[in-house]
């Protein structure tokens, strides 16, 4: 029997016969699988992502509730609130703005002073992560905001946050006049601007209340020695200031090793994206045989990427292949196998590009050898906060000498984000079996004794298992705990189209062995769009309505000439079309 399957991005049709000599004999049975490819209809966004982000609030709040809670809890046990809720209830009448403020300069009555760091906690500021907010246009806004802010304050002389906030409201006619104190998003023009945007007038970061609970600390406890002491003070900025660093999301192994995969940014895996992409370039002419690459040209056109003139954007950062065949000095009528439509450049290594750049490290990123420039990749990718961004900046300055501004910007380079598809090993002899001779990926992956792509092992299976247990070099690791369900044990890929899509594929096939046994045949056609990403099926609809369109206009001209539009006399008229371009 042999089992034909179509598997698409949200259905599986299948179709079972008996075949001789080649030839259908019998049709067995058939029919189509449909299921929800676990996106939205129309954003196409996977569904987990509203999960996630509700997820995420739950978990802000609850952190939230508990810090207030272990916030009351403490201040009670050391006097800094009243034990019984009832009085404590009683201080929410006291003004926390001018407590706030009035702590500064007097002493204030120990629940006073908890009152005031209560209501520091309610809004304990927004602290910037540099690595989840790079290129956040919500984030630059609030940039803006807390520069704002900063020059408000040292305009009105305040000394922290609640003072300026004290001062505003103080200089208010009358109660309804109050200035609002909460963080709102409105409209306006700002900083001089000749028109209105959204924005922020002012926006407090965490900074602006760790230093206020400083400040106050500090002034009070010249007043409580016995009670403000400086264990207690580290116990309540801890509750109130700390807060969780990133998660690291887990990394898969890599295809043919036990290593982990590399991050995208590792200097190494981008040297060996560029040998294979040139040494997959083959020169062709009309009338001759396409051939590869001499050792020599590809090192022209290697050296000519990584010497490109630096532009304002990494977009720029990348030749256009008749430039490099202007490099190799092509004959006329030469060109790359490669230059198409839809390529017809390559990109520069992207970390070499970044760091190389004038106003970072300039010529020296080169000097340096593979350690030492992931050592300053992997600090670049590993700085979340302000101060490790500080730390970072004076380690470049103390041991790379660069200057404050190279230092700066080469800590905010531009960097690939996520993992390559190898570890370390697998990278390092990959790339030295690419660079000592112009071949492919898929022979370089046999010089190091591998296979590019097959896996199979030659073991029998009576009915097909989980995909995580067979592609365990391709998804996400899971537990290997054998009292786990298969996904949590094994794994997952992370592209829920596919995840489902594979998951679907096993029961179907599996019911089918059920009813009439294993088939002698299996044959798969795969729909294009199954594994592509949402920024390559949005590439795929965009070639598809400029063909579509193409296709109405020509044949607008073939009704224009009196002839009849149709599909033949639609093709004949584009490869004329096709011909006169390349006269």
């Amino acid at each position: 029997m042999r089992l034909g399957l179509d598997i698409g991005t949200n259905s599986i049709g299948w179709w079972l016969y008996a075949a001789e000599n080649g030839s259908i004999s019998e049709v067995v049975d058939g029919g189509v699988r449909i299921f929800s490819d676990g996106r939205d209809p129309k954003s196409k966004a996977s569904l987990a992502v509203d999960r996630r982000a509700a997820r995420a609030q739950r978990r802000r709040r609850d952190r939230y509730l508990r810090r207030k809670a272990a916030l009351m809890k403490r201040m009670a046990e050391v006097g800094l609130m009243p034990a019984n809720p009832a009085v404590a209830k009683e201080l929410e009448l006291l003004d926390p703005y001018a407590l706030r403020a009035r702590g500064l300069d007097q002493a204030l009555p120990l629940t006073h002073l908890g009152r005031a760091l209560f209501h520091l906690n309610q809004r304990r500021g927004f602290k910037s992560n540099r690595k989840t907010d790079r290129g956040d246009n919500e984030s630059g806004k609030i940039k803006d905001a807390t520069a704002r802010l900063d020059q408000a304050m040292m305009a009105k002389g305040a000394r922290t946050y609640g003072e300026f906030l004290h001062m505003r409201r103080a200089a208010a006619p009358d109660e309804r006049q109050v200035p609002t104190v909460r963080t709102r998003l409105s409209i306006a023009k700002r900083d001089n601007a000749e028109k209105e945007e959204a924005g922020y007038d002012y926006y407090p970061d965490r900074r602006h209340l760790a230093e206020e609970f400083d400040k106050l600390w500090r002034a009070q406890a010249a007043c409580h020695a016995d009670a403000l002491t400086d264990e207690l003070r580290s116990e309540i900025e801890t509750i109130i200031f700390h807060q969780r660093p990133l998660k690291i999301p887990k990394v898969g192994l890599c295809l043919f090793t036990d290593d982990l995969r590399i991050p995208s940014a590792h200097p190494l895996n981008q040297r060996r994206i560029l040998f294979e992409t040139v040494n997959a370039l083959r020169i062709t002419a009309q009338g001759e045989a396409a051939r590869g690459l001499t050792k020599e040209e590809r090192d022209q056109i290697v050296h000519a990427l990584d010497n490109k003139v630096h532009t304002k954007s990494m977009l720029g950062m990348s030749m256009k292949l008749a430039a490099l065949g202007k490099v190799i000095k092509l004959r006329k009528g030469q060109g790359f196998t490669l230059e198409t439509a839809n390529r017809d450049a390559i990109a520069c290594d992207p970390v070499r590009a970044s760091l190389s750049h004038p106003d970072r490290f300039g010529p020296r990123w080169s000097a340096l050898d593979s350690h030492s420039q992931w050592k300053i990749v992997r600090r670049i990718r590993a700085v979340q906060s302000e101060e490790c961004f500080d730390i970072f900046v004076t380690w470049l300055k103390t041991h790379h000498q660069l200057e404050h501004t190279n230092a700066i910007e080469a800590a905010k380079a531009p960097l690939p984000e996520g993992y390559g598809r190898l570890g370390l090993t697998a990278t390092t002899r990959i790339l030295a079996a690419l660079e000592a001779d112009v071949i492919p990926y898929s022979a370089a992956v046999a010089a190091c004794g591998w296979h590019h792509s097959d896996g199979r092992t030659g073991e029998g299976l009576d009915a097909l298992p989980y995909y995580g247990q067979i592609l365990d070099r391709h998804v996400i690791p899971g537990s290997y705990d054998e009292r786990d369900d298969d996904v949590t044990r094994y794994g997952r890929v992370t592209n829920p189209t596919v995840h489902i899509g594979l998951n679907q594929l096993r029961r179907l096939v599996n019911q089918i062995i059920t009813v009439y046994g294993k088939p002698d045949e299996i044959v798969v056609e795969l729909a294009r769009d199954l594994k592509l990403s949402e920024d390559q099926k949005r590439e795929v609809q965009r070639d598809i309505k400029k063909n579509t369109d193409a296709a109405i206009a020509r044949g607008l001209k073939l009704e224009e000439m009196g002839v009849p539009n149709t599909g033949a006399n639609r093709l004949r008229l584009r490869l004329w079309i096709v011909s006169q371009e390349l006269v």
